[in-house]
């Protein structure tokens, strides 16, 4: 499906770092060196990071996507470490490599509940002791939520495309205590209503 989508479309979300990218900036900037971008797409958000001076690591399960973004990276002279694969396989990288993990609606695939878990789990090994994890979600405030085909429990097929929908209260369950959560945030982004998590590694 998202190498279709990312096939047809060159900037499918548009070429500006998303408001979400924006506001995890203003925490990450004086706290952060190595950042980890799960679900990178076609990279508007890891290129702005890295614009900034972070180092960043982006993975995305889309062949497409990756191939684009890196020729895209050559293109500006911006370096990126991006990699294809399915995060749900495990990530590739060291315990406590990070300082920061961010996901920009990520978790609203078709994931498992069980392969969410693991997600969060894996997230937790490679995030560094008191690292911060930033991420994005669909809400149940969102006119889709309850809406389309419904596929698995809050999730739904709207126009092809499977969507996971929380509620602040599956929030805290997939966390599982293993992070802290410093604040849930009510948001918007055209035509999404979101849930903006700011987590630190306990």
């Amino acid at each position: 499906m998202w190498d279709k989508v990312y096939s047809n479309d060159s900037s499918f979300f548009g070429d500006e770092p998303s408001k979400f990218a924006l506001m995890c900036y203003e925490d990450f900037k004086h706290k952060v060196k190595k950042i980890l971008e799960l679900g990178c797409g076609q990279g508007r958000d890891s290129i702005f990071f890295a614009s900034k001076g972070l180092e960043v690591s982006a993975i995305d399960s889309s062949k497409v996507a990756i191939e684009n973004l890196t020729a895209k990276t050559k293109e500006i002279s911006l370096n990126l470490y991006l990699k294809n694969i399915n995060a749900v396989k495990g990530l590739p990288f060291h315990n406590n490599h990070f300082d920061a993990i961010y996901s920009h609606m990520f978790y609203n695939m078709d994931f498992s509940d069980d392969e969410l878990k693991f997600l969060f789990s894996e997230t937790k090994r490679v995030l560094k002791n008191k690292g911060l994890l930033s991420f994005s979600v669909r809400s149940d405030k969102d006119i889709m939520y309850n809406k389309g085909t419904k596929v698995a429990d809050n999730i739904y097929d709207i126009n092809g495309f499977h969507i996971r929908f929380f509620t602040e209260e599956d929030i805290k369950f997939f966390i599982n205590n293993n992070f802290e959560i410093e604040k849930i945030i009510e948001g918007h982004e055209e035509p999404a209503s979101l849930y903006f998590v700011f987590c630190c590694n306990n």
